[in-house]
């Protein structure tokens, strides 16, 4: 009997994963990937849009599953606390997947987490029913058609609803007294369904797939050796930097982030020295550099023949560049979009004919170093460096900000090479406080081919 219930509770520990979205960018061609989850719920691209949704009154209304929501077991009755003991079963809402998006597509469901004692899980038997027949989640994967002509979302007819019970074994002993099990995480992952047309293929996706689901510093970097892309199900500490070459994609969520140990030098994403190109995407992501430590930095680029970086949904951090393009590489292109950097630099390139496009990002630099009288410890949010000439920066939609706390000079920019600033529809803040173009702290460096574009109009040339 110990061993049948070991099986189960292992078995149940597999399914507890959070899977997030997966989007797999092909050498050729690119599928539209989506997920609701309870524990992030984001909209990767606008024609895949899913939802998951619960009732609580049997089917007759229905409504979204919050970010980061536990959906908790229904009591028996009004008043009635969700107290397991021997023979008790207690029910999650009813739910179901929604295609709200003019896309076809397929989608898993995962039982992703526990809110509440882990112990639990060797005494409660979990099933899963459509109706009263029962279904295996780990090898369900439904398909939903897009949505109607008339606006109207659809609906997976096969599995319209679905019903997770939770029973406390009889044989249930005294050691699981005064443990609680509120409730469960549920992640639905998506990605394009193999059935509309397309006018040069209309079967290019079908190897559209979820990605791998890591846990630990060693699933990722297996994962990654092995060209997967990859989820982040769990937030990893890395003794050391994640070393990227050829084509890396990381998705993450709430309940996923990449950080590091603190100390001189660290930095979570490390670019270096790659003759071949590299794309790295992170979507989701919360990478989080070392808060304490000299020369950190969240993601690092250095002495790259090609690099190409894509970013969107994130946050990266570090207590000194956040995102640092340093000297020698002969190629970067950087789009980054939905994104907050935050350091004592946001981002900065020392590499010639830069290209970095920024999309409704904030940008965010805080001087918090020790005061220098002769200003050594004065710096900027941005800082275009004295090898980076030719380098072009675009900000759209964005807020800009520089912090001043020990006394230091915060400057918005600094210009120290040949390059081209261009902003639409930004705003710039100085210790909170928004200031406008003809008051914002830049500082330009004596050089030539330095431009300055805000709103279509050039407020600086030299």
């Amino acid at each position: 009997m110990e061993n049948k219930n070991q099986k189960r509770a292992l078995s149940f520990s597999m399914l507890s994963i959070v899977l997030c979205v997966a989007m797999l960018i092909g050498t050729t061609f690119a599928w539209f990937t989506d997920n609701a989850s309870t524990g992030v719920n984001l909209i990767q691209a606008g024609t895949l849009d899913i939802e998951l949704q619960k009732s609580e009154d049997n089917g007759e209304t229905w409504t979204a599953v919050g970010k980061n929501e536990s959906l908790a077991f229904q009591k028996a009755a009004e008043g009635e606390e969700v107290l397991w003991e021997p023979g008790v079963t207690y029910n999650l809402p009813l739910l179901r997947v929604v295609n709200k998006g003019n896309l076809a597509l397929k989608y898993k469901i995962q039982i992703s987490g526990l809110d509440g004692n882990a112990e639990l899980l060797n005494a409660i038997d979990f099933t899963l029913k459509n109706g009263e027949e029962m279904v295996d989640l780990t090898t369900y994967e439904g398909h939903i058609a897009g949505m109607q002509e008339s606006g109207s979302p659809t609906v997976d007819k096969e599995l319209s609803s679905l019903t997770i019970s939770g029973h406390m074994r009889e044989s249930a002993g005294n050691e699981y007294q005064g443990l609680t099990l509120n409730g469960i995480y549920i992640t639905v992952a998506a990605t394009q369904d193999t059935v509309e047309s397309d006018s040069f293929n209309n079967a290019y996706d079908e190897n559209a797939k979820y990605g791998t689901p890591v846990s630990s510093q060693e699933e990722l970097l297996a994962a990654l050796a092995k060209g997967e892309d990859v989820i982040l199900t769990q937030s990893i500490v890395l003794p050391e930097s994640i070393k990227v070459a050829g084509n890396v994609t990381i998705y993450g969520s709430e309940n996923g982030s990449l950080s590091i140990e603190n100390g001189d030098n660290k930095r979570v994403i490390d670019i270096n020295n790659q003759n071949e190109p590299v794309t790295m995407t992170l979507s989701g992501v919360n990478v989080v550099g070392p808060t304490s430590g000299t020369y950190t930095r969240g993601i690092s680029v250095y002495a790259n023949s090609d690099v190409t970086i894509v970013v969107d949904n994130c946050s990266v951090s570090a207590n000194y560049y956040a995102l640092n393009i340093a000297s020698e590489n002969q190629k970067v292109n950087a789009v980054i979009k939905n994104t907050t950097l935050t350091g004592w630099c946001a981002a900065q390139t020392h590499s010639p004919n830069t290209k970095v496009t920024f999309e409704n990002c904030k940008l965010i630099g805080n001087n918090d170093k020790t005061y220098n009288a002769e200003g050594w410890n004065n710096f900027a949010t941005i800082v275009v460096n004295e090898l980076a000439g030719g380098s072009e920066w675009t900000f759209n939609n964005c807020i800009i900000e520089a912090n001043e706390t020990t006394g230091n000079k915060q400057y918005l920019f600094s210009l120290r090479s040949a390059c081209t600033i261009n902003m639409n529809g930004c705003i710039l803040k100085v210790n909170g406080n928004e200031v406008t173009a003809d008051d914002a702290p830049i500082s330009v460096y004596n050089v030539t081919g330095i431009t300055i574009n805000i709103d279509g109009e050039t407020i600086f040339s030299k």
